[in-house]
């Protein structure tokens, strides 16, 4: 099968996905999805909480969805 850049691909969480990018032995591709992805950003401070001290409380982990990810997929 022969892969070119901005050929459709499917992401891992199978979406349809643009190739950008095609490494030069051919085993690996980046593919770049629109749609949004949910959780890939571990954590992120909460701006929300009143201003105290860091150790007082815990930093709570926010549900962000991210678009235009780039994956890399092994062939």
């Amino acid at each position: 099968m022969a892969l070119n850049i901005g050929d459709t691909y499917e992401c891992p969480e199978g979406h349809k996905a643009k190739i950008v990018w095609i490494s030069e032995d051919k085993k690996v591709i980046a593919v770049k999805c629109p749609q949004r992805h949910f959780s890939k950003v571990v954590k992120v401070a909460d701006h929300e909480r009143p201003a105290l001290s860091s150790r007082r409380y815990y930093t709570k982990k926010k549900r962000i969805y991210v678009r235009n990810l780039v994956f890399l997929i092994r062939l």
